[in-house]
């Protein structure tokens, strides 16, 4: 056993590192290829990766040694363990990428033939260095679109999934798509690899629907995917994964047709396929990186509770259109096909810590984005005291209308060339007013839709307009964010610690939880102006200054009342509800007969957690009482901050509460919102 094979043994259980650093890096390079061919390979791989991130210069030999011995593993698992190191490196990645990507495609087609698991093993090495952006894509995708005819099955069994992987990365690249392409077809023949194939090129009819610039190809494709998804199911036993695609097709294709019957049937059927994968996959071996993650189980759950709503509600024009179920199709394949080549990473310069596929279809967000603002001007008109006055609130209506009308007629039939002797500007004032006051609008909907919904609409209400644009779009469940994702992991880990949090439960207030992380993200990120609001002295957030009147709880409480009424629980909300537990709710959220709360509060003096849950956790959790035992605070802090606030991720967290005699815990979810709070640029002065 060689020194630094001895000092790998004896420092296992304190970690790898201090053996480095005994032996310094010098050391190290030289006996370093040959630990990478071995059993310990994982270990240094670790230990290099770790040392490398504090010292990359002195450390480059050792790395690049341990590169070119990983040539010699023959272990699939030594290999794949010491990649997932190597690549939770962000130095290794920036500095040693190539050579990395390099050293796994040398000689791979022998080793295809000698060693197929092995090679495999590599080629999904160097497709992950591609993906993220630490690589040019060429090199890999030669092996990936060309590989030997007589290739064994071990290895050809795992190429249709890192084709899919592909081409969700470069679906716009029209050359390299077309060439991943042809090779799923090639493979769809193959008996081993053939129904993987099969189901990556559904996928990617299904992306055809997606990004349709008209209903009737979005339905086209959409009746093509779901058949090719039916003929994968029907082709292997066990894929729960084709049958929830196909029947969110059918669910789909019967929403858009108005047939009651169907719409409940392939709903049904939905809910049956996603519970039988989630156990499927609970026992399933699949490679990290492309790990379905708990976001893409939220987003197919919220596909199926607004295709239950829309069963119920097919006649209320103004909740749902399918351009706007299409768009919730989207948001649910966007998650489940979303990878993460690079674990550990959150947000590296350069490179993708998450790659989510490459989908962009306008008249897609367009027509989505009108249903949610028809759905918001509609709820706000419900209001004790409306923002809108009723002939605004109309105005609008009609106006949205027409725009919604206007965008799908555009895709269909060229706009009228306007008359040569008309100079006039159309839009000579609201043009610039509409960029001014509501760039959101105008980059989603376009400047002369957004300047005719303007036109004659006051600042305030225009302003307003924007705010619920933005937050319509930051409401998008988002997968790339490199604090969120986390926190919404480990915040649901934690929930299902309790015996309560599962089936309906686990759905409802997860879609819940990761609304409200979002919206907490949004006020922590929001200027004024991004938010929609006319003023500053509209901002619960603004810097208080002396004689100010402080904001009320009522402040957010609307704000977050809102924020759920525009996005994608719209329809769900209630707000000031009387009688719970002996008390009046701030906010509750009801899915049929199950029903959460969310308290909020404000602090002046002590915005510690222990202090937050001393005052305020009983009377939130005491909401539970008569329904689930899950709920959420929310707390306005209006203590001064001179030096900053925390983080995101150090303002949310779970805490549970037993009350006397109980023998079950209360779990809520406890949010801080920081208000008297400076920018950054005054705190730097």
């Amino acid at each position: 056993m060689t020194r630094l094979a001895e000092h790998l043994v004896d420092t296992a259980t304190a970690g790898a590192m201090p053996a480095l650093t005994q032996l310094g890096a010098e050391a190290v390079a030289h006996e370093a290829a040959d630990i990478a061919a071995g059993p310990l390979a994982p270990m240094l791989a670790h230990a290099l990766a770790a040392v490398v991130d504090t010292a990359p210069a002195e450390w480059r030999a050792a790395t690049a040694s341990f590169i070119e011995g990983l040539t010699g593993q023959e272990s699939l698992l030594a290999l794949v363990s010491s990649l997932d190191e190597l690549l939770a490196s962000a130095s290794t990645i920036k500095t040693q990428g190539a050579q990395l990507s390099n050293a796994l495609l040398r000689d791979l087609t022998p080793l295809i033939h000698a060693n197929p698991l092995l090679a495999a093993g590599r080629l999904e090495g160097a497709v992950r260095l591609a993906v993220a952006g630490a690589t040019p894509p060429f090199g890999v995708l030669s092996h990936l679109t060309t590989p030997p005819s007589t290739a064994p099955e071990e290895f050809t069994e795992r190429l249709p999934r890192l084709l899919g992987a592909a081409i969700d990365r470069w679906a716009n690249e029209d050359t390299i798509a077309a060439a991943l392409r042809a090779a799923l077809d090639q493979l769809r023949h193959d008996s081993t690899a053939g129904v993987d194939a099969a189901f990556e090129l559904a996928c990617w009819r299904l992306r055809s629907a997606l990004t349709a610039d008209t209903l009737p190809a979005a339905m086209d494709a959409l009746t093509a995917a779901r058949s090719e998804f039916a003929t994968v199911d029907a082709a292997e036993e066990g894929r729960h994964d084709a049958q929830a695609y196909a029947a969110a097709c059918d669910a789909l294709l019967a929403f858009a047709a108005q047939d009651h019957a169907r719409l409940v049937d392939a709903n049904g059927r939905l809910t049956a396929a996603l519970n039988q994968r989630d156990a499927w996959l609970s026992g399933m071996n699949a490679p990290t990186w492309l790990q379905p993650r708990r976001a893409a189980e939220l987003a197919w759950r919220r596909l199926v509770l607004i295709l239950s709503a829309a069963a119920d509600r097919l006649a209320e024009t103004v909740w749902m259109d399918v351009w706007d179920a299409l768009a919730t199709v989207l948001d649910a394949y966007t998650q489940a096909r979303t990878a993460r080549p690079l674990p550990g990473l959150d947000a590296v310069p350069g490179l993708a810590a998450v790659v989510e596929p490459t989908i962009e279809n306008a008249i897609l967000r367009q027509q989505s984005l009108l249903a949610a603002l028809r759905r918001s001007v509609t709820e706000l008109s419900k209001l004790d005291t409306p923002p809108l006055d009723t002939t605004t609130a109309e105005l609008l209506l009609s106006r949205i209308e027409t725009a919604s009308t206007e965008a799908r007629a555009s895709r269909t039939s060229p706009r009228p060339a306007p008359d040569e002797d008309d100079d006039e500007d159309p839009h000579p004032a609201d043009s610039a007013r509409v960029h001014r006051l509501a760039p959101s609008m105008v980059h989603l909907l376009g400047e002369r839709q957004a300047t005719d919904l303007a036109n004659g609409i006051d600042d305030d209400k225009l302003q307003m307009l924007e705010g619920i644009v933005h937050s319509t779009e930051l409401a998008r469940s988002r997968t790339a964010h490199p604090v969120l994702d986390r926190l919404l992991e480990n915040l649901l880990q934690q929930l299902t610690e309790s015996p309560d949090f599962v089936g309906d439960i686990r759905d409802t207030f997860g879609l819940l939880l990761e609304q409200t992380l979002l919206f907490l993200l949004s006020r922590a990120d929001l200027t004024t102006k991004t938010w929609g609001l006319h003023k500053k002295d509209n901002d619960y957030r603004r810097v208080l200054k002396d004689g100010d009147t402080r904001p009320l709880e009522a402040n957010l409480q609307q704000d977050f009342h809102q924020w759920l009424q525009t996005g994608p629980l719209s329809g769900l909300v209630t707000v000031e509800r009387i009688d719970i537990a002996l008390g009046r709710a701030d906010v509750i959220v009801t899915f049929g007969t199950i029903r959460y709360t969310t308290e909020i509060k404000r602090e002046l003096t002590d915005p510690t957690p222990e202090s937050l849950e001393e005052n305020y956790l009983h009377q939130a959790a005491e909401y539970g009482n008569t329904n689930v035992p899950f709920g959420q605070l929310l707390v306005l802090d209006l203590t001064p901050h001179p030096d900053g606030t925390p983080r995101l991720d150090e303002s949310v967290w779970l805490a549970r509460h037993r009350p006397p005699g109980a023998t079950k815990d209360r779990m809520v979810v406890v949010g801080v919102v920081v208000g008297n709070r400076l920018t950054p640029s005054d705190l730097s002065s």
